[in-house]
């Protein structure tokens, strides 16, 4: 029974050492912890004017895409629609070239008629 009595002694040697040390360390703990918010809070209210430029930053950036974006949309349909004229008034040029060559061939099939009935 001296083995036993050894090791509980030592366990319980141990653990009231290890009890002692905690109640010691207690107060550091709750000042490094107390530092520790306060340095948050420190740093969070110097960071707070950089992250609010930066979110009017990113909201001016975002205004400035979506205006780009307007007047681009804008471009292209002005653009399309000047291309679909151009493509309307070739197509009628061609429309008015194929009728008068259609028309003067039927005015020389006509006139070829004449001539071969007289």
């Amino acid at each position: 029974m001296g083995l036993k009595e050894t090791l509980q002694k030592w366990f319980g040697t141990a653990k009231e050492t290890a009890s002692e040390l905690s109640e010691k360390a207690q107060p550091h703990v709750e000042k490094a912890v107390e530092k520790a918010k306060e340095t948050a809070s420190d740093l969070s209210e110097k960071a707070q004017p950089h992250i609010e430029k930066a979110k009017e930053k990113v909201s001016e950036m975002t205004a400035g895409a979506k205006e780009g974006a307007a007047e681009a949309k804008d471009v292209v349909a002005e653009k399309a629609q000047d291309a679909a004229d151009s493509v309307k008034g070739a197509a009628d040029s061609a429309a008015d070239a194929t009728k008068n060559v259609a028309d003067k061939a039927a005015d020389a099939v006509s006139d070829a008629a004449d001539e071969s009935s007289s």
